[in-house]
């Protein structure tokens, strides 16, 4: 990966409905880089027990094959991507999470600091993954024609996101019907896009970042304006235990979502 064709972040105040949203403040990546990297070392819960199986399952890897993890953070997929014997290569707009990554990569992984929104990896890859990232993207128009433009004709793109309709940080949650003895799940907003603000502690001080809130169709449209065709669509449940002793389990609403697509 050539680190000169990758330009700065590009924060600019943008909204319009092809999935860009408006947001007033950094994300701290940086900042969170070492909290980050510890504290999800090899994998967070959520990415070896959901994330990482059904990511690799979705990308039906081959040996040899090419594969490029946006937005890749620490590095989490890489393991299971080597392990198929396919060609790991991650990106990330944060020069403090690809120095992490770097530092916990193996040696025949290839790393490189690059902004998707602003302009397209050098090179050509059969698989793209964006796992437990989109969210972290303010726009999903430019990332997808990107990944579009760095992917081999045929080439599959999965994304692993956290459910758009039933998951969204401070608009979702449980309520209960003490008449009924229920406890559902409440959602508070969906159809409008929202920058939620989240506040993370990492031990020394509070960094904020930023969750992109989108409907389904923001995505769908912007995967087939990018020239993708949606191939498989999976929701993935929770295997908690109840909520409360009631009627309403994790497993009626799935927690996290799977979508691959095939470039044209």
């Amino acid at each position: 990966m050539d680190r000169k064709h990758y330009s700065k972040p590009n924060r600019s105040r943008v909204s319009r409905p092809s999935g860009a949203i408006r947001r007033t403040s950094k994300t701290g990546w940086n900042e969170l880089a070492p909290w980050y990297a510890g504290w999800a070392k090899g994998g967070s819960e959520y990415q070896k027990r959901y994330g990482i199986p059904t990511t690799i399952e979705l990308l039906a890897l081959k040996k040899g094959l090419r594969v490029l993890d946006v937005a890749c953070g620490a590095g989490a997929l890489r393991d299971a991507v080597e392990k198929a014997g396919a060609i790991y290569t991650g990106v990330d707009k944060s020069p403090a999470m690809i120095a992490e990554a770097v530092k916990a990569g193996g040696k025949k992984a290839q790393f490189a600091v690059g902004n998707i929104t602003t302009q397209p990896p050098t090179g050509k890859y059969d698989r793209t993954a964006i796992m437990f990232a989109i969210q972290d993207i303010d726009d999903v128009a430019a990332t997808f024609k990107n990944v579009g433009a760095a992917l081999v004709p045929g080439g599959v793109l999965v994304i692993f996101m956290l459910h758009p309709s039933f998951r969204i940080p401070r608009q979702s949650g449980w309520g209960n019907d003490a008449a009924r003895k229920l406890t559902y799940r409440r959602m508070d907003r969906y159809r409008t896009e929202a920058a939620i603000p989240l506040d993370q502690q990492t031990g020394k001080e509070s960094v904020t970042s930023f969750f992109y809130h989108r409907p389904l169709q923001i995505y769908t449209d912007a995967l087939a304006a990018a020239g993708f065709t949606i191939t498989n669509l999976k929701e993935v449940y929770s295997d908690r235990h109840a909520v409360s002793d009631s009627k309403a389990y994790e497993g009626e609403f799935p927690h996290f979502l799977a979508i691959q697509a095939k470039r044209a």
